[in-house]
């Protein structure tokens, strides 16, 4: 979990804010009381109130069977309207650009959404796809693309299959099997990026953290016959470089599964 600085007289806050990374951490399955309390180091009273006054203002919803907590309503609003004026836009822009400067080639960002990509931005490169344009505000099953890969490469084996099982048919459509999916992974996890080529077009991407708790990519998309596995690496290497110069709080990891 981030690190934050304490700034005096703000405790109250800071505690509601960790409560509420670690149940925005376990959103998709939930997470029980006692676990905060352990996440956290409050005590148990204390962390009671703190979460059902989050709940009370809609941030934190409890299920009513299981008794455990996930994200509600409110903070769904709010992260829907930051999307007008993405925070992770803004941040990313400067790299973006210089990506595109140094490969000549179109830079997408994207974001996971639970089995999903989410295209964010595109800065288009000196000879754009009109396609392309298309790809922004679009969704993709993870694995339908080279970001998209980088993002699949997070998951652990056994979530990997389990998502495989959940939408075994969508991936039917596009010919694509777990083994293909296993092989990608795999190749990703080796190599620190994700890397295909396929109808003439190929493309390199890579994985870094959003915030405390997302996942998001950047990847580089051009022509075959630009991006060749040597051009590949030192692109890979590129984007790497400048997030962490740029964006030192988003340092890209080499995926692993958790």
């Amino acid at each position: 979990m981030t690190q934050t600085r304490a700034i005096p007289g703000a405790q109250s806050i800071d505690r509601a804010t960790a409560l509420l990374r670690w149940i925005a951490a376990g959103h998709a399955s939930g997470t029980a009381l006692r676990e905060l309390v352990q996440r956290t180091g409050l005590d148990r009273t204390t962390a009671w109130r703190i979460v059902s006054s989050l709940e009370q203002q809609g941030l934190v919803s409890k299920d009513a069977d299981s008794g455990l907590y996930h994200l509600g309503i409110e903070a769904m609003a709010l992260g829907a309207t930051c999307m007008e004026r993405s925070p992770l836009t803004q941040a990313c822009r400067p790299v973006m650009k210089t990506l595109v400067r140094l490969s000549g080639d179109s830079v997408f960002l994207v974001v996971r959404s639970g089995d999903s990509s989410y295209c964010v931005h595109l800065e288009e490169g000196v000879h754009p796809v009109r396609s392309f344009a298309l790809n922004v505000g679009g969704t993709r099953l993870l694995g339908l693309g080279v970001a998209s890969i980088a993002l699949l490469a997070t998951l652990s084996d056994e979530a990997l299959v389990h998502h495989y099982a959940r939408h075994r048919d969508e991936y039917a459509d596009h010919d694509v099997g777990l083994p293909k999916l296993q092989r990608w992974v795999s190749q990703t996890r080796q190599r620190g990026h994700s890397h295909i080529h396929a109808g003439g077009v190929a493309g390199v991407g890579l994985q870094f953290r959003m915030g405390s708790c997302g996942n998001a990519a950047m990847s580089i998309i051009g022509p075959k016959s630009r991006l060749p596995r040597s051009r590949v690496d030192e692109l890979a290497q590129a984007m790497r470089h400048e997030i962490r110069r740029v964006l030192p709080q988003l340092t890209p990891d080499s995926p692993q599964p958790p």
